[in-house]
């Protein structure tokens, strides 16, 4: 049983279906939908899914910029530039390339769902587990319960299944805001977005933008460092004039961006930061994605790494002969990078953040694909 029908519980319950593991997902909404706005996959992230059989859904759906560049925030002038497109396909096998979240969301429940409608039981919202030797039995607030071999907990960063398993732990501040809005393509400078994936950096203020859905439309997560307490929430409305108001100082390009910005798509939430889990499982109940492991967004690897996740977790399920076996095999495979990825993504928004922004191409020796995470294979890691 999977609790969550996020990116990382359809993901892991479309391998168990391609393994032939029988599985059922659990979902706590009455409608199957998905909330936010773009993300990144990077190569990690669209091999494990080429591997689920969605290759050609990802062509049709996903963006695959043909350079990245990091720029000045007061200037525009670029200070690191990346290479993508055909370069990062000859050297990890798979596209660097930026999404819906929803698009992607869809993708995958319609593949669970094409495998087996009845898969996913929405309005089922997880109160409590209760475990013996044989199995484990769920229990849902609408009084209805369900049971089997194994529980996992893939319902995001507030993990109700997390809770009953590890003493509660309150989340810290991290004292950064993040704002989120979609802008139509139409209605910006085409310079805006060219390159069409982009980074805008200034002491203390980041600024991430990069197209999706076919070029049509602007995706942008814009970060703040501010001492006011903020609500951990990714469906908090802001209102645009704040966001300019916050990037005043920002290039014309940026604000061009923010104010094409339809003000019912604008939202405002705070980051919060969580110490890695040692462990993730207890008796028949394990955890995935950021019920395991809350991870900032400042490298782009939180929906990849529940993707890995779930990958992972269906090798092990289908290749091991018990569950105490899967969850420890999954647990060795996974534990340690994701709790690298962790720590990373919490120690490289210093680098954005520095007051010396015209130096930042000096001390931008250590990111996402220089740590080596672009070159993993989660069909192919040892389990």
């Amino acid at each position: 049983m999977l609790i969550g029908a996020g990116i990382g519980g359809l993901s892991c319950a479309l391998g168990l279906q391609r393994a032939g593991v029988a599985v059922k997902v659990y979902e706590q909404a009455p409608e199957l939908g998905e909330v936010g706005a773009g993300l990144t996959l990077s190569p990690n992230g669209s091999k494990a899914l080429m591997g689920l059989g969605l290759e050609r859904e990802l062509e049709e759906l996903a963006d695959p910029p043909s350079y990245q560049a990091v720029h000045h925030y007061r200037t525009g002038r670029i200070l690191v530039r990346r290479e993508r497109g055909e370069l990062t396909l000859q050297q990890y096998g798979a596209p660097y390339c930026q999404i819906h979240r929803a698009d992607l969301h869809d993708m995958l429940a319609d593949a669970v769902r094409a495998n087996d409608p009845d898969c996913i039981a929405l309005g089922h919202e997880f109160e409590r587990f209760t475990q013996h030797s044989g199995g484990v039995t769920a229990w849902f607030t609408n009084g209805n319960s369900a049971s089997g071999r194994a529980l996992v907990g893939c319902d995001g960063v507030k993990s109700p299944v997390r809770s009953q398993m590890h003493e509660q732990e309150s989340p810290k501040f991290t004292r950064y805001v993040a704002w989120r809005g979609l802008a139509p393509a139409a209605k910006v400078p085409a310079e805006a977005v060219d390159p069409p994936s982009g980074t805008y950096i200034g002491p203390g203020h980041l600024f991430v933008r990069y197209l999706i859905r076919g070029g049509e439309t602007v995706n942008y997560v814009a970060f703040v460092e501010r001492d006011d307490w903020q609500v951990e929430s990714w469906s908090q409305r802001s209102t645009v004039r704040e966001v300019l108001d916050e990037f005043s100082e920002f290039h014309d390009l940026v604000r061009a961006i923010i104010g094409a910005t339809p003000p019912e798509l604008c939202y405002k939430w705070g980051l919060f930061s969580r110490r890695p889990l040692e462990s993730w499982s207890v008796g028949r109940i394990s955890l995935l994605g950021d019920a395991a492991h809350p991870t900032l967004p400042f490298m782009g690897q939180g929906a990849v790494m529940a993707i890995e996740d779930g990958v992972v977790l269906a090798r092990c399920m289908a290749e091991s002969g018990s569950v105490a076996e899967a969850f420890q095999r999954y647990e060795a495979a996974r534990v340690e990078r994701t709790t690298l990825v962790m720590l990373e993504s919490a120690e490289i928004i210093h680098r954005f953040f520095a007051p010396d922004t015209d130096r930042f191409a000096e001390r931008n020796n250590r990111n996402e694909e220089s740590l080596g995470l672009f070159h993993y294979d989660a069909w192919q890691v040892p389990v």
